[in-house]
């Protein structure tokens, strides 16, 4: 066997363990951390892309540059262990920021939803949450809402502390159960007429999504969504304020 069919061959079955391996991974990730629209509100696909990409290709080039037909059995097999090292700790790293940027929750404050992000959380105030909020979803966000300022002090406070970065909708301290949050959720929430005279273009796929979940324009409102770097908007039942599908539109308008 020549030398460079021997690396090709090496570098091709590592290829091959370490696409199975991703794939599993980034099923986990999608399934459990990123379910449905919430990979690309916030950014989760990209994410997912560079770490599997660069995992993929880190591993098999290695093992075609380090496979040299004339090396011992020992340092072969010691080249696979260094490379499966820095492969694996690769991963581990990569699998971990993913992790720390998954959505935990969409809360209602003001007059819209906000989606947390784990790094966002005040994790400080996660024992002042009720008892059934006091951990971070792993599976996807959890639906919330924001209780009222129990007096101005507290207002105060809370317009200082989002200056720091934590608005109330990131602050465990404030959530309450969606269902508390619910008349005021309908009663700022607009129209799908109002949506679509914005954006004319968009009427097909509006028409389409909600013929997915058995709505129609009248009986489905919209409210816009807070999203790190993107512009999304969420279409709601008009009577229960459950969420149905997301858009990638701007709805502060």
């Amino acid at each position: 066997m020549s030398g460079l069919v021997f690396r090709l061959r090496a570098s091709g079955l590592h290829l091959l363990v370490s696409a199975i391996i991703a794939t599993m991974v980034a099923g986990t990730i999608l399934f459990l951390w990123y379910p449905g629209q919430y990979a690309d509100i916030c950014g989760g696909m990209q994410l997912i892309w560079i770490v599997i990409s660069v995992d993929i290709v880190l591993g098999p080039l290695l093992t075609f540059v380090a496979f040299d037909q004339k090396k011992k059995r020992a340092e072969l097999l010691r080249d696979i262990l260094v490379i499966s090292i820095l492969q694996v700790s690769g991963l581990t790293y990569g699998a971990h920021v993913v992790y720390i940027a998954r959505p935990v929750a969409m809360v209602f404050e003001g007059s819209q939803f906000r989606v947390v992000t784990a790094n966002d959380v005040d994790i400080n105030e996660l024992p002042q949450a009720r008892a059934d909020m006091r951990s971070l979803s792993l599976t996807g966000p959890v639906l919330l809402g924001v209780r009222d300022y129990k007096d101005a002090v507290e207002k105060s406070d809370a317009a200082f502390r989002a200056f720091s970065g934590y608005d109330i909708g990131t602050r465990p301290s404030f959530w309450q159960p969606y269902a508390d949050s619910q008349t005021k959720v309908l009663s700022v929430a607009r129209t799908l007429d109002t949506l679509i005279k914005k954006y004319p273009e968009s009427k097909l796929e509006i028409e389409r999504q909600l013929n997915k979940t058995g709505h129609t324009i009248d009986n489905a409102k919209f409210l816009p969504v807070l999203s790190r770097g993107t512009d999304w908007l969420v279409v709601i039942d008009s009577s229960t304020a459950k969420p149905l599908f997301f858009l990638k539109k701007d709805g502060f308008f």
